[in-house]
């Protein structure tokens, strides 16, 4: 036995969930059910209510608590349908079965906890052709019959060791938040190559655009159609149930790289660290890695609940903004980021050279061949303004003017509707700060630790096995 294999083997003991949970997950999902066929009864209401997703799949990992209930109504109804006369319904079933909550994706959902399962119940429509599909909902019910149809059980283990890994190399879940790959993505990687292993020998040699084929012999149909549609993806992966759906779509290019050199790692140089994730890290680890180095923090209060995907969304514009305006400034980006509690704080980061900008700026004017309009505008502009303008050698105008502003803080408060354009951000003033204790204490408390030490530590945990 390889060390590979040893690796995979005990990792495979760790992840696999035991008789009990399976117990626990399916008698959640029985209560559901009964309650939601009760309610449906009650109002005269006809819908097939199926268990989707990782359980229904048989691809879950030991410790996942989640289902994903869908309740499908007669494909004659319309979306209007669904809001007025199944959403309520499912209303009712939650508040029967325990605590609930409305949540928003493509559209509204309910979400509610039976003891310690967390259940989402989510009304769609029962479709014959996938082609049909609208939402991502109406597609789902294909997803499982397809991966069912092709998955044996040991590949279901294989995936799981897939999902593992990618969930401890953070690039798990087709979010905002991580840009990364669905589980079905990850399901329809090891149907293709064949398991874990030979999932990461081709990811080692991947090159963006990267195109993985799900569909045989019709890729070359599908190819530029895919492109097409998606001209800004840097991984296609058609989708079989839908081909001219990119189920990659979602994986950004930091993703794509971080999956592709862990992948390298891992074939290189074997170990647990590929599938364990991240702890919480120490106060005092943060606060060393913090020392001498310049990270503004700009955080923003939010006034009304978002969905999680806007809300990241919203807050990775603000930085792209941010950043673009700190390097107009003369200032050099090291790094930026972004963090929220998808409650009611979004935190946008960037780490500088300095937090300071020098105390001159250095200009350089029009030359003798210009125009004497644009020479003069440039002498009175600058005049007095510090030293200069002066003549340089080549015949041009140059000036070092004294800045009216030199802290970055300072002149982020002061122009912050400049970078703040993000549609439910833009009327609320952040508050700016250079990072320091007091503030790496309460985004600890936050439950903001693992995004610090992304910021601040900075290398992934899995990467010093890449040099071993």
């Amino acid at each position: 036995m390889s060390l590979h294999d040893e690796i995979e083997r005990v990792v495979l003991e760790r992840i696999k969930p035991r008789p009990e949970e399976y117990e626990k997950l399916f008698s959640a999902f029985e209560l559901v059910k009964n309650t939601i066929q009760r309610v449906l009864a009650e109002r005269g209401l006809e819908a097939e209510i199926t268990l989707q997703g990782s359980v229904a799949h048989d691809t879950w990992l030991s410790g996942d608590r989640d289902l994903d209930v869908f309740v499908l109504f007669p494909a004659t109804w319309s979306r209007k349908d669904l809001e007025s006369r199944a959403f309520p319904a499912l209303i009712e079933a939650a508040s029967r079965v325990g605590v609930y909550e409305l949540r928003y994706a493509e559209h509204p959902y309910v979400h509610v906890k039976v003891g310690d399962v967390e259940a989402d119940i989510v009304p769609g429509l029962k479709l014959e052709d996938p082609t049909q599909a609208k939402t991502a909902v109406d597609r789902t019910p294909f997803h499982t019959q397809y991966v069912n149809s092709k998955l044996t059980s040991e590949m279901r283990d294989q995936v799981r060791l897939l999902k593992k890994f990618m969930k401890a190399t953070g690039v798990y879940g087709a979010e905002v938040r991580v840009k990364g790959f669905s589980g079905y993505a990850a399901e329809l990687l090891v149907i293709t190559y064949g398991s874990f292993r030979r999932v990461l020998e081709a990811a080692s040699k991947w090159r963006p655009p990267v195109f993985v084929n799900t569909i045989g012999n019709k890729l070359e149909e599908y190819r530029g159609k895919l492109r097409e549609k998606y001209p800004d993806s840097v991984m296609y992966m058609p989708d079989p149930v839908d081909p001219l759906r990119n189920t990659t779509a979602a994986v950004s290019l930091k993703s794509l790289a971080a999956f592709i050199f862990a992948s390298k790692c891992y074939l290189e140089n074997p170990g647990l660290e590929f599938f364990e994730e991240l702890g919480e890290p120490k106060l005092e680890e943060l606060l060393e890695a913090l020392r001498g180095r310049c990270i503004v923090v700009l955080e923003y209060y939010l006034r009304e609940t978002l969905p999680p995907d806007v809300v990241w969304g919203e807050a990775l514009r603000v930085s792209s903004r941010l950043t673009s305006l700190l390097e107009v400034l003369g200032l050099r980006v090291v790094d930026y980021s972004v963090w929220s509690n998808e409650r009611d704080l979004v935190i946008v980061s960037v780490e500088l050279e300095h937090c300071e900008l020098p105390r001159y700026k250095h200009y350089r004017g029009p030359c003798i061949a210009h125009e004497w309009s644009r020479i003069k505008s440039f002498i009175e502009k600058h005049l007095n303004r510090g030293f200069g303008p002066w003549i340089t050698s080549n015949g041009c105008l140059e000036s070092l003017d004294k800045r009216s502003e030199r802290s970055v803080v300072d002149i982020l408060e002061s122009r912050w509707s400049e970078f703040t354009v993000a549609p439910h951000l833009k009327t609320v003033k952040p508050a700016v700060s250079v990072l320091n204790e007091e503030i790496v204490r309460r985004l600890l408390n936050e439950g903001a630790g693992k995004w610090l030490w992304s910021i601040l530590v900075k290398t992934p945990h899995w990467m010093v096995k890449c040099t071993s």
